[in-house]
């Protein structure tokens, strides 16, 4: 058969989950191909592939990108079996009721979605395949986890790298490992490990020897000069697994990377030795610089001191920070983002960013917003991106203008504290505009690329990046709009 997976842009990072999906659908000897909404015309690329399957992957507020697209080709091409998947699908399930989807997937998808590839080659129902939700029929639960990640295929990155700039781009991402054991409110890792209770472990793991043999490959078919581990968290503290790490990628690879991890996990040893790898860039965040919010809204239990320790031992070992700290908390007030802002200057962040809280579905902080009567989910109404206006009714517009304008002049003032005065005295109450959205972008860009992730790219690439970066950040500041055909 053939699959068409569609995604709405190209961004930096890369679909791990949708290339792993299309080894697995390349394994089993069908044809995959990509669309990408913002550069192509979908439905002349249907006529032209004639797809027999239809498949997105999709966070919340990107969904709806997704679901309007999918009633124009259901009108066109109802032959045509469409399903859905990723975080969106998990833990909103209730979508599919609003929808022209054939089905949705919940959890993780590799197993559910190999077989719905069988039974649909087969003209068969799907109803019956655990993590697939039809709506016709109850929803029969999830299969267990798979615990040996060595088992799966390495992801199909030549599906996005073939014809995109993501190619020819000397970043790539890999995945060391899966699932996350904190509960922090914003997120929705406790929601996962409830819906796999009793499904096998949620930690897993590659092996050492399966990333560096993947780095490798892409290495060797592709440019590469800096790594990025997008785990949830790359290291917990020094472990057999750490120290083989280390040794095997400053031996065979010998490329700096980027990985990311929380302050209270690591000591100087861990710092040392990610260092001795290769380690340039380290993202942990800090969340609020408020003790209270930090810890007992958003449960990230952890200390000012256990985090000034963890950003002290990367200065002293020369990697550099990123960190992300969150405003707009329900109920806080302007002096709470301002110690956020504080404690970063305190820890010399590289370069931080001040996302807006959004409450995502299935999120134990988003369903205390509903509880509390100031957030009416309607998640086709939220932002895929969450650097935009809060959506909560305990802040007047006023208050959400400054949050804009702290979440876009914030990483300037801790970059430059001598601007403090003038930014959080001022500049913060002045009505949100393109010239703080600009300054943003212009932070970013050059603290991004001579801090975090320095490297080395042609002129072709730096200034093919520098408009695609512009034109997403200008799209993350802005209202957005669903156009006629999307």
């Amino acid at each position: 058969m053939r699959i068409l997976f569609i995604v709405k842009d190209i961004d930096f990072i890369d679909s791990i989950g949708i290339m792993l999906l299309s080894s697995l659908a390349k394994k089993n000897n069908h044809d995959t191909y990509l669309g990408i909404l913002n550069r192509e015309d979908i439905i002349k690329k249907i006529n032209e592939i004639r797809p027999q399957v239809i498949a997105y992957s999709a966070t919340t507020g990107e969904h709806k990108y997704y679901i309007a697209i999918n009633k124009i080709i259901k009108s066109k091409f109802n032959d045509i079996f469409t399903i859905m998947g990723g975080a969106h699908t998990t833990f909103y399930p209730e979508c599919i009721n609003q929808s022209s989807l054939d089905a949705i997937c919940v959890g993780e998808g590799e197993g559910a979605f190999t077989e719905v590839l069988g039974k649909v080659e087969r003209g068969e129902d799907v109803s019956s395949v655990k993590n697939i939700r039809t709506g016709s029929v109850p929803f029969i639960g999830v299969r267990n986890l798979v615990e040996e990640l060595d088992n799966l295929p390495f992801p199909d990155r030549e599906l996005f790298y073939k014809d995109t700039e993501m190619g020819q781009f000397p970043l790539k991402s890999f995945m060391t490992s899966r699932g996350c054991p904190y509960d922090c409110t914003y997120c929705f890792n406790h929601s996962f490990r409830k819906l796999y209770d009793n499904k096998g472990k949620i930690l897993r793991r590659h092996s050492v020897n399966y990333v560096i043999d993947e780095i490798l490959q892409v290495k060797k078919k592709y440019p590469l000069k800096f790594v990025k581990f997008y785990d949830d968290i790359f290291v917990y503290g020094v472990d057999e697994w750490l120290e083989e790490f280390a040794k095997r990628y400053k031996r065979d690879i010998d490329l700096p990377f980027h990985c990311l991890t929380r302050a209270d996990l690591v000591d100087e040893e861990t710092i040392r030795l990610l260092k001795s790898a290769g380690c340039l860039s380290i993202s942990m965040s800090i969340e609020a610089g408020n003790a209270y919010f930090r810890n007992q809204v958003l449960k990230r239990d952890m200390t000012e001191e256990q985090i000034l320790r963890a950003f002290q031992f990367c200065q002293k070992y020369g990697i550099k920070t990123f960190s992300n700290s969150i405003i707009g908390l329900p109920f806080s007030k302007l002096e709470n983002e301002i110690e956020s802002v504080d404690m970063n200057i305190k820890c010399r962040v590289a370069f931080v960013e001040f996302p807006i809280f959004h409450p995502y579905p299935r999120t134990e902080l988003g369903d205390f917003c509903i509880e509390k009567g100031i957030y009416k989910p309607q998640y086709e109404l939220l932002h895929m991106f969450y650097m935009n206006r809060s959506p909560l009714t305990c802040f007047s517009e006023r208050e959400k203008n400054v949050q804009r304008n702290l979440a876009e002049l914030g990483p300037l003032v801790v970059w430059l504290p001598f601007l403090r005065g003038i930014v959080l005295k001022y500049l913060i109450y002045f009505p949100n505009n393109k010239i703080f959205v600009l300054i943003y972008y212009f932070v970013k860009a050059y603290l991004v690329k001579t801090k975090i992730y320095p490297m080395r790219v042609g002129m072709k690439n730096s200034w093919r990046a520098f408009l695609k970066s512009l034109r997403l950040e200008l799209f993350k500041h802005s209202d957005e709009q669903l156009s006629a055909n999307v």
